[in-house]
């Protein structure tokens, strides 16, 4: 299995830090903790809830809540000016402030038409969790050749996905849904085709003297369609490759063995 870093990235979330300091920073995403699951919001349903527990011990969070478009291109937010549809989901509060060593559960709650949404296949979304610490924290640590305590705000963003899934694959595991999964080589890309209805992620591939790029493997298998990753290396049509997914526990499911087309 990859690295945990890995693991998020290619299907849970993706994190990052923007901030200005005196003098230093030093955050991680320890400071927010949540559980490990893909969150899938089953049509009909009401809700899905996302758990956050602010990890700190002294540091209160304004915790700021939004949802964005997905973009299949790349597994990460897209720019709003490129969709067309509204965003079927509401997170509510979308404000509310996260006490130091304490937990909450926000909701996900469905606003659109179900009717506009495909019937086929999986739509994916994001929801955008700031974590905003207050203005200033004093530390214990000294900036050096300065008597004042280190001040910095330091804003953390956590952007999971969460699935819209029709009724009538409801239950329909990743497990079930990798054997639908084939492989071809066009050129320095691995083409992916995805004959399920549902987005998988690649938690690994394999073959001998073939590099990706961390940013190629945080692409999803798009559900139904295919996905490009370029490589480095060398893949030929009648290749052998090993390769694995990431289940709903966002767990490594056994390796299978695929010849690359």
């Amino acid at each position: 299995m990859k690295n945990l870093s890995h693991i998020l990235l290619s299907c849970l979330l993706f994190f990052s830090v923007t901030g200005v300091n005196a003098g230093y920073a030093e955050t991680s995403i320890d400071t927010i903790i949540f559980p490990f699951e893909r969150k899938t919001f089953i049509e009909g349903n009401k809700s899905v809830s996302f758990h956050l527990r602010n990890g700190t011990t002294n540091i209160p969070y304004l915790i700021q809540g939004s949802m964005e478009y997905f973009s299949e291109a790349t597994g990460k937010n897209a720019e709003k000016e490129n969709k067309v549809e509204k965003l079927p989901f509401i997170i509510t509060p979308p404000l509310f402030k996260l006490e130091p060593g304490k937990a909450y559960d926000w909701r996900i709650l469905f606003s659109g038409n179900a009717d506009s949404l495909p019937k086929d296949r999986e739509s994916a979304y994001i929801v955008k969790f700031r974590a905003i610490p207050p203005k200033k924290i004093d530390t214990d640590e000294e900036v050096k050749g300065d008597n004042k305590k280190t001040d910095f705000t330091a804003i953390q963003a956590i952007h999971f996905k969460v699935y819209y899934r029709p009724k009538a694959f409801e239950k329909l595991l990743i497990e079930d849904a990798q054997k639908k999964l084939s492989f071809r080589v066009e050129g320095n890309e691995l083409v992916v085709k995805n004959d399920s209805p549902i987005y998988m992620a690649l938690d690994s591939f394999e073959v001998a003297g073939v590099t990706f790029e961390e940013d190629e493997l945080f692409k999803p298998l798009i559900p139904l369609g295919e996905q490009r990753f370029k490589f480095s290396g060398n893949i030929k049509s009648g290749s052998k490759a090993t390769w694995s997914v990431l289940d709903e526990l966002v767990l490594d499911l056994s390796k299978e063995t695929s010849v690359i087309q």
